[in-house]
């Protein structure tokens, strides 16, 4: 769905005038007419769920309480999904975590002056700085696999250790590494390229909703979250966890680019339908579920 879509039925959904939709969503009559016959069926669809959203954070609470759980997948011995699910491709290698500097910054530092940054300096950030943050939030410390088990460590907190994202990069100032979306490899620690060129930026500024900060930052995190991961183990229940642990990842995140002079702001505002589609997602056993962009720090 493109994003002229998407607002021709989010305005639609809501009963807004035809003027408006067609100035909002830059239509011209021929696409109007054309969305009013291709796209009804789907209206249709959208303004009957719609009545459910009064009650659906509460009925959401409520209903993955324990007293309404089923029994999960992994007690009915149905085989575990895997820990990662590798991007395949050329893996593009990041400085080894064992030889990278650590920075100086104490914790308490870091929390102290941790503020939401919007605005970047030109100065791109390296691939080791590019590899610490990856260790600080989704690089996997500790892999074991066996036939009932598959489970990757990481340096954040998830339910059950789960840990139900992969990561994706969109590159736009990182040293010695081509502007481009990349896939984040967890245990081979380094990228696979998912699509090349600077134009795919320009993808992203329309999933976000023209937010700047995502292309004018050096690097933009994109979390991809794998529902099953985590509901092969705890059920529906595993859908308050995924929310969780994106926490956990966006403030380690946080952290680790105060130490290294760095700032970063959480994006949780994006066009659902387009960021799924470039990556290909099929918006309900894959989903972006989280994102930030990060630069460094512009000198006063």
């Amino acid at each position: 769905m493109d994003l002229k879509k998407f607002y021709y039925l989010y305005m639609k959904a809501r009963d807004e005038e035809k003027e408006a939709i067609l100035k909002e969503a830059n239509l011209t009559e021929e696409e109007y007419g054309a969305f009013e016959y291709e796209l009804k069926d789907e209206l249709k669809l959208i303004k009957a769920e719609r009545t459910a959203i009064p009650d659906i954070g509460a009925d959401f609470v409520r209903l993955s309480r324990y007293m309404y759980e089923s029994v999960p997948d992994q007690q009915k011995d149905i085989f575990r999904p895997e820990a990662v699910k590798a991007l395949p491709g050329e893996i593009i290698p990041l400085p080894a975590i064992h030889i990278i500097t650590k920075p100086d910054m104490t914790l308490w530092q870091a929390i102290d002056q941790r503020r939401s940054l919007r605005k970047y300096a030109e100065t791109g950030i390296s691939q080791e700085e590019l590899s610490f943050l990856l260790w600080a939030t989704q690089w996997v410390r500790d892999f074991r696999s066996n036939e009932k088990m598959e489970v990757a460590f990481r340096n954040v907190p998830s339910a059950g250790a789960r840990h139900p994202f992969e990561t994706y990069l969109l590159i736009n100032n990182v040293e010695g590494i081509k502007p481009g979306l990349y896939y984040y490899h967890p245990i081979k620690h380094g990228l696979v390229c998912y699509k090349e060129g600077a134009e795919v930026a320009q993808d992203v500024l329309v999933g976000t909703f023209e937010q700047e900060m995502t292309v004018k930052s050096a690097v933009t995190f994109i979390w991809v979250a794998i529902p099953y991961r985590a509901s092969w183990r705890y059920g529906q229940r595993a859908y308050r966890y995924l929310y969780i642990d994106a926490g956990h990842v966006g403030q380690n995140l946080h952290l680790a680019a105060e130490a290294i002079g760095c700032g970063a702001v959480m994006i949780g505002a994006f066009y659902d339908e387009g960021m799924d589609a470039l990556l290909g997602l099929d918006s309900k056993d894959a989903f972006v579920i989280y994102m930030a962009a990060l630069g460094k720090k512009l000198i006063d």
